[in-house]
């Protein structure tokens, strides 16, 4: 029975956005209505998808394969970031990083097409779907949920791993037994450190312009939208005006000539 719930609450997830809330409130009150009051209550507080999360989840469903090889990446990516940052090396880490940046674009790319298929606006959305599907790879949790196609909004990933609770691997390569007097970091291993210091303060900084050009983007949509609702009443206005100066020249043709 539980086997067959959860399967219920998936179909009801794979349902286009606008048939989410009837379809839920209806399932809730046939449930109550067979006595399962938990299972009722339950499918009760599910909450309806946002468009972008809505997307993401179909892209689960479309493409299994696609979200599976990002989220099995983010399994790699967070190793090869625990190794880099423990003094290994740091190549796996960077390499990672850059088919991270390939598979997240392809599957925004794959997502916002779902969505302008189902008669969405991918514009305002993109962004919010390319920033879920990254914190895919770096919240586990984020990608268990993405994997199942149950997202209820977007996700926004942290500015750096280190925001990620991500634990230093104790250890790392082997090395002989410690001398008096610590030796110093390996002239090499000390610049990769720099290096990497450096790449997350450039990721921290791309992260807030990230930010910053998203918020624009949103208040140009609500700009926009507060303009239409203007449009609409002027043209109305218009509209209005116009049907009286039509009816006061109607009635002049009508009167006697003086």
């Amino acid at each position: 029975m539980a086997d067959e719930l959860e399967r219920t609450i998936d179909d009801l997830y794979a349902l286009p956005l606008e048939r989410f809330t009837p379809e839920r409130d209806a399932l809730a009150k046939e449930l109550a209505a067979d006595g399962d009051r938990a299972g009722a209550a339950r499918v009760k507080a599910l909450r309806k998808p946002v468009v972008a999360a809505w997307a993401v989840n179909a892209l689960a469903r479309e493409d299994p394969e696609g979200v599976r090889a990002l989220i099995e990446l983010g399994d790699s990516l967070r190793s090869a970031h625990r190794r880099a940052v423990s003094g290994g090396d740091v190549e796996p880490f960077r390499a990672a990083t850059e088919e991270r940046r390939r598979l997240v674009g392809e599957l925004t790319r794959t997502s916002t097409a779902i969505l302008e298929r189902a008669g969405g606006a991918a514009t305002a959305t993109t962004d919010a779907i390319a920033g879920t599907l990254e914190a895919s790879t770096v919240d586990e949790e984020t990608g268990e949920l993405v994997r199942a196609g149950r997202l209820t909004k977007p996700v926004k990933p942290p500015a750096t791993f280190a925001g990620a609770g991500l634990r230093v691997l104790e250890g790392g390569p082997s090395r002989p037994a410690a001398p008096a007097v610590a030796p110093k970091p390996k002239p090499d291993a000390a610049k990769l450190r720099r290096e990497l210091s450096a790449a997350e303060t450039r990721e921290r900084r791309a992260a807030a312009a990230v930010e910053r050009e998203r918020a624009a983007i949103q208040d140009l949509d609500r700009r926009r939208s507060e303009a239409k609702d203007r449009l609409r009443a002027v043209e109305a206005e218009l509209r209005g005006v116009s049907l009286e100066r039509k009816r006061l020249a109607n009635a002049l043709d009508k009167l006697p000539d003086r």
